[in-house]
């Protein structure tokens, strides 16, 4: 028994569909298999019983995903040439704007965010109050003004 290494018109086709993101099933159909067996025979074209069509799809994905990638080096010369452009051009703002892009691009930049949380264990009995008036004058009274009740607690 031969190897089968070339793809029929139709195996081929169907290994187009499915790198596009069709669903096996659609792909078969597409590609001229029977309505009836699509399903099937999607199934089994994209299996290991069919190496050659699996190889294919799996080619054509890594072709697809290659054109579609990003690279640093790419998107840092196009920021570079947007700079270039823009200091040609007397725009010092969009200059400066694209060499800060390909510095955070480059890793140059460091984004340090600090979220303070209102912790009532760290707050006194006046601090909560002033607070509770904020957010009742913050939701325009959405929140109940309520008495305060005074005692001791125990903390378990």
């Amino acid at each position: 028994m031969t190897k089968k290494t070339k793809l029929t018109p139709k195996q081929e086709k169907f290994a187009q569909n499915v790198a596009k993101g069709m669903k096996k099933k659609d792909a078969a159909e597409q590609a001229g298999y029977s309505g009836k067996n699509s399903a099937r025979a999607g199934t089994i074209l994209a299996s290991d019983k069919n190496p050659v069509v699996k190889k294919r799809i799996h080619a054509l994905q890594k072709q697809a995903a290659d054109i579609a990638v990003v690279n640093l080096t790419g998107h840092l010369t196009d920021l570079k040439d947007i700079r270039d452009g823009a200091m040609r051009n007397g725009a010092w703002s969009a200059a400066v704007t694209a060499e800060v892009s390909r510095g955070k691009a480059a890793g140059l930049y460091i984004n340090r965010s600090e979220i303070v949380v209102n912790r009532v264990e760290s707050m006194n009995k006046e601090q909560i109050l002033e607070r509770m008036k904020e957010l009742y004058y913050q939701t325009d009274g959405i929140l109940p003004v309520g008495a305060v009740i005074e005692g001791d607690y125990e903390e378990s």
